[in-house]
């Protein structure tokens, strides 16, 4: 009777430590760090001028739900940043520098990026603040996707801006250049 009781004890006791492994949270070693590679897509930071932003030839989808749907055409070797942005059209400055109401923006901005179904360690990208000729300076994670071969990466995107709930999922389709 001793063994079928320590016997179950240790099944109940590996079930919990089982259950426990899986909800733990992921640490950052888990995370998209900058350098990781998923397939032939390269995660890194670039400098400004060094990076597409907002000149990406990019198509909404039909709505899907809460969720906006884009998908992206891109030129192989193009730097990408595909990370939301926050702005503050009160000052065109260059060099970008980010103003007081940005920065108490940023500090509010919750925001959460997956590639490939990943989690993005953000605070080891950081951030680059980018000038805009119309919307003044924009601060974006210095997230960038870059490629040498053709294929397709899928991101989604999360957070709230300004108080509003938002969420996308974007395909980016790398091909050729002509």
């Amino acid at each position: 009777m001793k063994k079928i009781a320590c016997l179950s004890l240790a099944v109940l006791f590996a079930v919990i430590l089982g259950a426990c492994a899986q909800a733990t949270p992921q640490t950052a070693e888990d995370m998209i760090n900058p350098g990781d590679k998923i397939g032939d897509f390269l995660i890194t930071t670039a400098e400004e001028g060094n990076v597409n932003y907002w000149d990406q030839d990019c198509v909404k989808q039909e709505n899907q739900g809460e969720e906006e749907v884009y998908s992206c055409k891109a030129i192989v070797g193009t730097n990408i940043n595909m990370t939301t942005g926050l702005y503050d059209d009160s000052v065109s400055s260059i060099p970008a520098t980010a103003t007081p109401k940005l920065l108490e923006d940023w500090s509010a901005f919750n925001y959460a990026l997956f590639i490939e179904g990943r989690p993005v360690n953000l605070p080891a990208f950081g951030y680059i603040d980018v000038h805009h000729p119309v919307q003044g300076v924009i601060r974006f994670w210095n997230v960038v996707i870059v490629t040498d071969k053709p294929g397709e990466i899928n991101i989604r995107e999360s957070g709230v801006a300004d108080g509003d709930p938002f969420k996308a999922a974007t395909t980016y389709t790398f091909s050729a250049p002509k």
